[in-house]
């Protein structure tokens, strides 16, 4: 009898250890990747950028519906604006290291994001949601912002991978009138409208002409640049698993200045109207 009892009581604790854990993954969610939590520099020079507002805004709007207007650069803009107010506002300072977050916002598998994460894999042609936390959704990102903006297929290739559409748009390049162009990060300015993009994992492409279909990578689409304040914000999709704007280092003619996590090696020019 004594046996039976300690063996009951053995395996009530081992139920009771498997569901604390299984409450505590379900309860971590998939979006679990640890913020950067906020940390002021040393450096005199900085200054932490902050939005006006004091608590995110998320707001139930509906999906943007794609455009019948000629696309424009200010379009591009406003949509990236639009869902970075859907998901709150969420901003990465990247200005110093380690990354801090001036604000967080609904994560990728929170409420209405996972729907809203499904519309961008909709335009390349897949069937997730926010809830498939490992598939990285950037690339589906920019490209829903171009496609819901009307840009044609012809002038950029929705992909799931940001090297897939940069080798399109090199080659799109020798063709007549491209609307977007790449040119070195280390030596272009950046402005608002244009993506601003970046090798990762073993991706160690240098130059332009490294570029390749299946390369790892990383583009933002630029929404502001204050060169004499040596900072400006690219708004991107899955940066800490939520549409972010990441705050980047610029130098006074509005260069991206590489860091370690974000070696800038093309700027994707927009010359759209």
């Amino acid at each position: 009898m004594w046996e039976n009892n300690k063996m009951q009581a053995a395996n009530a604790s081992l139920i009771n250890a498997a569901a604390a854990t299984l409450a505590a993954v379900l309860l971590a969610g998939c979006a679990s990747s640890p913020m950067p939590s906020w940390r002021e520099s040393g450096d005199p020079g900085y200054a932490p950028v902050r939005p006006a507002q004091a608590e995110p805004t998320v707001t139930a709007v509906p999906p943007v519906a794609i455009s019948t207007a000629p696309p424009t650069r200010a379009a591009l803009v406003a949509a990236a604006k639009a869902e970075w107010d859907f998901f709150g506002n969420q901003q990465i300072d990247m200005r110093h290291d380690p990354f801090s977050a001036p604000r967080l916002g609904l994560l990728e598998d929170e409420g209405e994001a996972v729907q809203r994460v499904a519309e961008y894999w909709h335009a390349v042609g897949k069937n997730l949601t926010g809830a498939d936390c490992q598939q990285a959704w950037s690339a589906a990102f920019i490209s829903w912002l171009m496609v819901s903006t009307n840009v044609a297929p012809q002038d950029f290739a929705p992909n799931e991978t940001h090297f897939n559409y940069l080798s399109f748009l090199k080659e799109r390049e020798a063709r007549p009138s491209p609307q977007f162009v790449l040119r070195p990060a280390a030596t272009e300015p950046i402005a608002p409208g244009d993506l601003i993009c970046a090798p990762r994992g073993n991706n160690n492409a240098t130059t332009l002409d490294e570029i390749r279909p299946g390369l790892a990578g990383h583009c933002d689409l630029v929404v502001e640049v204050h060169a004499d304040e040596g900072w400006a914000g690219a708004i991107g999709g899955n940066v800490f698993n939520s549409v972010s704007e990441s705050l980047i280092p610029v130098d006074d003619q509005g260069r991206a200045l590489p860091i370690a996590q974000r070696p800038w090696l093309a700027v994707v020019k927009n010359l759209l109207p």
